[in-house]
């Protein structure tokens, strides 16, 4: 390419010819900014900053980057923002001149169709945000073009702005000065994993570095990093969580977790437990309580946490899993792994009045017993007995006697439950015979032979553990946040 058909900024007004850019600053001159006002009104600044940091025409670069990134330091250090232009490369394919432009250079095109009398027109399609454009016809600039040599020079430059440059309060705040660096990342991994959100993470980052001027980036740098990497993930989230579970095997073998895939090869059941998780179960896994919490991740995945009670009254994990669905299949499967990964199946467990559960646990593990939470029957009583009897203290009063009265023999029970049913006119009644009819699940009578420890009559524990997870996860997070 010839030299004529690069574009000329000798052509200066006379006002700007007498400024050179390569003109010396004392050392102890501060980064400025000149304006003048031009015959026609119109205003021009000047950036001054010192000489060895101005660019100047025929300076000379070894390699492209080094051109641009001379820019981009010249930018930083006056306070105003850059973009890419122009690109030409040549016949061997190399870049043969390289525009830089300030970021406010041109105008913002106008979009096809964005007049109000569209708007009146299709008053039924939805309104796009107006964005405010910051494009003032800034012509600000560097050409950098290729020598014979192989070494580039700077053909063109115009130092002089269309708008006033940064304050040095908003300076840290410009694009040119916000980049995530591997800090940063790591940062809001780890908060991520703690379920705090990145508008709460960049708050902290603040209290840590000092102030909003030391953080380096914006809030919405924070949500844009991980917008990012949740779509990075997204297609191969359940592989890495699968190669995390094969690199906890090959590190511990005691590790244990098998997991299962749809017909459409996506993952649909995971579950797991570590040796201490394993060896809990061990020393006290004769009984055992399990809940399926609410879907703690982006694929609706339902959390299972097994748990139980140690000798200090403390509830611990005895294994975990996410399953697709709350069925009967998803159930065997699940109690299957955890059958194998511990040897041998707990004497009681408690879960809720699940159908799935009341057909799966019989399936796979007819040795232990299954026993429904009083707590999730009980809390359905007002609604069932109607609204006089939910109001009734008496009627309240008897019940529970009969039921929670952990004294009482079978046939104790039953006598009262009988008395109850009579004097309140529920003998007919159909949820307190289908109740009646499954007492042996879950009246304390029927299982004075089992030392239940700390999980006498509820899911409470499993309850407060899943309560524990959630403070950590949330609906938005991947499966290797978990």
């Amino acid at each position: 390419m010839a030299d004529e058909d690069l574009p000329n900024f000798d052509a200066n007004l006379d006002s700007m010819d007498d400024t050179n850019p390569s003109k010396e600053h004392t050392e102890e001159e501060a980064t400025d900014c000149e304006m003048i006002i031009l015959p026609d009104g119109t205003k021009r600044w000047l950036p001054t900053c010192k000489s060895e940091c101005t660019r100047y025409e025929g300076q000379q670069f070894a390699t492209l980057e080094d051109g641009l990134a001379f820019y981009r330091a010249y930018a930083i250090t006056v306070g105003f923002d850059i973009r890419k232009g122009t690109m030409r490369m040549n016949r061997e394919g190399k870049v043969h001149i390289k525009y830089m432009l300030c970021s406010r250079e041109g105008f913002k095109p106008p979009k096809k169709g964005s007049n109000t009398v569209n708007d009146m027109v299709n008053p039924t399609q939805p309104k796009k945000r107006k964005r405010v454009s910051k494009r003032v016809g800034c012509k600000a600039r560097i050409v950098i073009t290729r020598c014979k040599t192989g070494n580039y020079t700077v053909h063109a430059v115009e130092l002089w702005h269309t708008h006033c440059l940064c304050s040095d309060i908003g300076r840290p705040f410009l694009k040119i000065n916000r980049k995530l660096d591997i800090g940063h990342k790591i940062f809001l991994a780890n908060y991520a994993r703690a379920n705090i959100g990145t508008t709460k993470s960049w708050t902290l980052y603040k209290e840590m570095v000092g102030s909003f001027n030391d953080i380096g980036a914006t809030s919405t740098n924070f949500c844009n990093f991980r917008r990012d990497l949740l779509a990075y993930i997204a297609g191969a989230d359940a592989q890495m969580v699968v190669e995390d579970m094969y690199k906890n095997k090959e590190a511990n073998p005691d590790f244990y977790f098998d997991f299962d895939l749809n017909e459409d090869r996506q993952l649909c059941r995971l579950f797991w437990a570590d040796a201490i998780s394993r060896k809990n179960f061990a020393c006290f896994g004769d009984v055992m309580s399990f809940d399926a919490t609410y879907s703690m991740n982006r694929y609706k995945l339902v959390l299972v946490p097994f748990t139980g009670v140690d000798n200090h009254k403390r509830s611990i994990t005895f294994g975990a899993s996410l399953i697709a669905r709350e069925e009967v299949e998803s159930y065997e499967w699940l109690l299957k792994s955890f059958k194998t990964a511990m040897g041998y199946t707990p004497r009681c467990t408690i879960t809720d009045q699940d159908p799935a559960l009341k057909v799966a646990i019989p399936n796979i593990m007819p040795e232990t017993r299954h026993r429904f939470c009083m707590w999730h029957i009980m809390s359905k009583v007002g609604d069932k007995a109607g609204p006089a009897l939910a109001k009734n203290v008496e009627f309240k009063k008897a019940l529970n006697n009969a039921i929670w009265d952990e004294t009482l023999s079978a046939t104790e029970f039953e006598l009262k439950w009988a008395k109850v049913m009579q004097d309140y006119n529920l003998v007919e009644h159909r949820w307190f015979n289908q109740l009646y009819e499954a007492h042996a699940s879950w009246i304390p009578a029927y299982f004075q032979d089992i030392l239940m420890g700390g999980l006498l009559k509820t899911t409470s524990r499993s309850e407060s553990e899943n309560s524990y997870f959630g403070k950590f996860t949330n609906h938005h997070c991947s499966l290797v946040e978990l």
